[in-house]
């Protein structure tokens, strides 16, 4: 397997140094301290390999996250990232054609990539606000394409579908007798109300991925999960025996106490509380800067894709950034190549505390003034 590389990881692996305030990151402001998930059980746990399958009071607290699902329909992961390794690989084959929705998060298209399948992209864009346009992608299908794969709530653009939209797609996939797979991390830290609609819930060949490393604010912990039809979880732990064999036992035992009812409700309230007050802080920042930036706000919690008028591109604005000020954000024309006019867009993280946060964007105010003379309308 030739794994391409992961442009966005590799860039910040790069230049996301010691020193650089980090608005390249997708975690909430103030991820948990141990202390703030310790209980005295821990002190008693034995450190022994964990279940193929996961800590079985963790697969039930996942299960109770998606309607219909039970334990049998969860495979616990070191993170989205296995998940989503997992999932691709048991539901594809080489010379399979996939119909893949882009922008998005490019893991599951690198993997797509790396397992040799034929590509059928249907792209979002700003000129439909970066919805996704169902009957569009209708029109992008064919009765070849085996899998749809989709990012949603969306990476980089913001986007979080409806149950119509939903609904729609698994219409389109049973009409092809096709899977579904879908990277689900970001769903529970849309600002408000009920969780984003998951595949999962809608349709029995979908096989969708998510972890505590977003609206929880335990990325530390590595946690994650595959939701599935049972055989494919079934086929996924033997899978999972070539990629980790197990979990950390400790993690997957704070994971089960994190997600039980009354702490869960909790730890959502408190990670939604942490974006709305970053978004608040951060949209004044954008109203204030109408000539030179322009948007679609994001409907979810933590990043936002904008589109720059200044005179040069995404690329060299933010190694200016990152030379100049120590300020990482991300270029799209480098790490999401697949947006039109890339070098017009940059994706920024906005969730840090209020000090970090006005420290970073003042920085990045010193770079456009300096570019202002410059700058179409400025």
């Amino acid at each position: 397997m030739r794994i391409p590389d992961f442009e966005l990881e590799r860039w910040k692996a790069k230049y996301i140094l010691p020193g650089v305030i980090d608005l390249t990151e997708t975690g909430i402001p103030s991820p948990l301290l141990f202390k703030d998930i310790f209980v005295k059980d821990t002190l008693d746990l034995r450190l022994d390999y964990a279940s193929i399958y996961g800590n079985e009071d963790l697969r039930r607290e996942v299960a109770e996250l998606y309607a219909g699902a039970k334990k049998d329909n969860i495979l616990i992961t070191s993170s989205t990232s296995e998940s989503n390794f997992i999932g691709v690989n048991m539901i594809l084959n080489s010379g399979d054609e996939v119909l893949s929705v882009q922008p998005a998060f490019m893991q599951i298209p690198g993997l797509l990539e790396a397992n040799g399948v034929r590509l059928r992209e249907y792209l979002l864009d700003e000129e439909n606000g970066f919805e996704l346009d169902v009957n569009r992608l209708n029109e992008t299908m064919s009765d070849k394409v085996r899998v749809i794969a989709l990012n949603f709530p969306n990476n980089p653009t913001g986007r979080t579908l409806t149950k119509s939209q939903v609904k729609g797609v698994v219409e389109i996939a049973k009409d092809h007798d096709a899977w579904i797979v879908c990277d689900e991390v970001y769903r529970g830290i849309e600002f408000e109300g009920s969780f984003s609609p998951s595949f999962a819930e809608y349709y029995d060949k979908a096989v969708c991925s998510s972890s505590l490393s977003k609206v929880w604010g335990a990325p530390g912990l590595r946690v994650g999960w595959m939701i599935g039809p049972k055989d494919i979880i079934e086929r996924g732990s033997a899978l999972k025996e070539y990629t980790t064999l197990g979990g950390s036992v400790l993690s997957e035992f704070l994971a089960a106490r994190m997600l039980q009812k009354k702490t869960r409700d909790k730890l959502v309230a408190r990670g939604r509380k942490q974006v709305q007050e970053s978004f608040t802080f951060y949209s004044k920042w954008m109203s204030n800067h109408k000539g030179v930036f322009s948007w679609i706000p994001p409907k979810f919690g933590v990043i936002s894709l904008i589109k720059h008028n200044l005179p040069v591109s995404s690329n060299e604005f933010c190694m200016r950034l990152l030379k100049e000020k120590s300020v990482g954000v991300v270029p799209a024309d480098t790490c999401f190549p697949k947006i039109k006019n890339a070098d017009r867009y940059m994706r920024l993280s906005y969730c840090h505390p209020p000090a970090i946060l006005r420290d970073a964007l003042s920085r990045i105010d010193e770079v456009i003034d300096e570019l202002k003379p410059k700058v179409a309308g400025g």
